[in-house]
């Protein structure tokens, strides 16, 4: 039996409205030329560029994170700061960072934040800091992440919350932080999510219903963000990898259920290098008239 609660109490909050753009301009035939004082080979590296932005990149200290955080300073970003709960990898990976660079003139700057993105006070100093430290916050990856298998019939609760903690709660912390600044700012800013293609089908053979329905939840957290902020100038989407070469698919314990992932990709494996296109696509200008989008990135796994 329900019970009627009434109407909402206090002030009613609706979504910032977006702005209506003025009517564009009339075609040309022929389109003008965008920065048609740079060659050929400038403007194509300027539409992937992210020079000068800044960035934090979550779960960055290995695996995923790490390679596609690389990517952004490969693009030009001029400060990153990578939070993760692992503090000694993330020492190690700060050293990488460093090392990866190859921009001599101008080194980025690098830092590490030890991290628990299911923790909103440590999140909320966190960003904080970082927006103190670097002035602004440009782009959002969100890779911090945890899977687990375990038939329905038998998932504790307690282990079933912790997915849902650090997928869904973890991401939505952590984008929430850096929204509240880019909107004080009135700046501008890019968030990616990873989510999985696990969000869309029943991976099998093993039994994972938590984490499948975290990144489901993370596709449509993706899309109520891309709702709210657009009219602040933030753009949220997602990409959704299939079964990457990783240490949690690579090592000799998975072999079994690596014949019968390859079986089903028709692409096979696919590497973190992999994942790299599409997240500087949505953090560069190339990228800008895209937001509530996810982008499966799994090999033609979910083609059948």
């Amino acid at each position: 039996m329900s019970t009627d609660t009434g109407p909402p109490q206090g002030q009613l909050k609706y979504m910032t409205p977006f702005p209506i753009a003025p009517d564009p301009p009339t075609p040309k035939p022929i389109p003008d030329i965008i920065h048609p004082d740079r060659s050929l080979a400038e403007r194509a590296a300027a539409r992937f560029s992210l020079a000068g932005k800044h960035a934090i990149v979550t779960g960055g200290a290995q695996g995923l994170g790490l390679v596609s955080a690389r990517a952004l300073l490969d693009h030009g970003v001029s400060h990153l700061a990578i939070f993760d709960v692992d503090e000694k990898q993330g020492e190690a990976a700060l050293e990488h960072y460093r090392d990866a660079s190859m921009n001599e003139e101008s080194k980025p700057v690098v830092v590490f934040k030890k991290v628990d993105v299911t923790d909103e006070a440590m999140v909320n100093e966190a960003v904080q800091d970082v927006s103190h430290n670097f002035g602004t916050i440009d782009i959002l990856l969100c890779f911090a992440g945890i899977t687990d298998s375990k038939l329905a019939v038998d998932y504790p609760i307690e282990q079933w919350r912790r997915i849902f903690d650090v997928n869904v709660h973890g991401s939505f912390l952590v984008a929430r932080a850096v929204a509240r600044d880019i909107i004080a700012r009135s700046s501008s800013g890019s968030i990616v999510f990873t989510a999985s293609m696990s969000g869309y089908i029943v991976n099998t053979p093993q039994p994972h219903s938590a984490y499948a329905v975290s990144k489901a939840g993370v596709h449509h957290l993706t899309r109520s963000m891309a709702a709210e902020w657009v009219g602040h100038n933030i753009r949220v989407n997602s990409i959704s990898p299939g079964i990457m070469n990783t240490r949690l698919s690579g090592g000799p314990a998975q072999a079994g259920l690596r014949r019968l992932w390859m079986e089903r990709s028709p692409m096979g494996m696919g590497d973190p290098e992999d994942l790299t296109g599409a997240v500087i696509l949505l953090c560069s200008d190339a990228g800008k008239f895209m937001t509530g989008v996810d982008i499966r990135i799994e090999g033609g796994y979910t083609i059948f």
